[in-house]
Parts: C-alpha cells; sequence; structure tokens
C-alpha cells in the first residue's frame, strides 16, 4: 500500500515522494500529535474500527484548525426500514466475512455529533453496491 501511495503522489506531481510519511497504528488512539494534520481521508473504514466514535474524535484531534476531514462510509439505511432491518440480520455475518464491517452503523450522526466546526454531508444511493447502501460522504472542518 506505501508504494501505491507514493507512486499516485509522484503521478498527482505532489513533489518528492520521499516526504510523504505512512504511519502504522490504530485508529482510535493516533501515533501523531494534536492539530498535526491538514487532512484526514476516510473510505469504507469507519464500518470495520473497534470504536467509530473515539475514531472519529482522534481524527478531530489531529486535525488543524480549519483542517478537514474527508469520508465516505456506508451506513444503515434510514430511508427504507425493510432494508434497514435485513443489514442489521446480516451485520453479524459480514463482521465475520469482511474483517469487522457492521452494515448497521449510523456514521453520519457519530461525525455530525463530534464537534466539528462545520459538517457537510450527503446521503447517497449507490446502485449496484447492495448492503453497501447507502452511503454518506462529506467534509467536516476542525
Amino acid at each position: 500500500m506505501e508504494n501505491y501511495a507514493r507512486d499516485n503522489a509522484a503521478k498527482a506531481g505532489l513533489g518528492a515522494t520521499s516526504s510523504l510519511r505512512v504511519v502504522h497504528g490504530v485508529s482510535e488512539a493516533l501515533p501523531l500529535a494534536s492539530k498535526s494534520c491538514d487532512a484526514v481521508v476516510c473510505s469504507l473504514t469507519l464500518c470495520s474500527v473497534v470504536d467509530p466514535a473515539r475514531s472519529v474524535a482522534e481524527i478531530k484531534r489531529v486535525l488543524r484548525p480549519g483542517g478537514q476531514f474527508v469520508f465516505w462510509e456506508h451506513v444503515l439505511s434510514e430511508t427504507d426500514p425493510s432494508f434497514a432491518e435485513e443489514q442489521v440480520r446480516a451485520t453479524p455475518m459480514q463482521i465475520k466475512r469482511a474483517d469487522g464491517c457492521h452494515l448497521d452503523r449510523r456514521t453520519g450522526d457519530i461525525i455530525r455529533k463530534a464537534g466539528f466546526r462545520s459538517c457537510d454531508l450527503e446521503y447517497l444511493e449507490l446502485k449496484g453496491f447492495g448492503f453497501l447502501n447507502p452511503t454518506v460522504c462529506g467534509i467536516a472542518t476542525a
């Protein structure tokens, strides 16, 4: 994954890729200083972490004032109760077969309640994504 990131940084013209630093850790306890990041990008990750609220709090902690949290996550359906029931029923199997992925999380609510200065999010339905629908995407600013 690190080589992939470096190659893409170089292709994007981001200068010396040697400045790219890959940090290993868990999202609930990021090994980064407070207010040390301009941006955090998270896609289809918060479904699988142990404590998504703690993870979002950590993301907020490491962002500089004005820093942006850019996210795209699948969430529990709020518009189709029968589909939401199916998601809840399928979650135990999904956790086992997809590295801890929960289909029944309300990640948009977690992000909205985390205390960001602003939070612009949108719920989307993507064709062909099955249980990974609906999704929420947006930008939260520290």
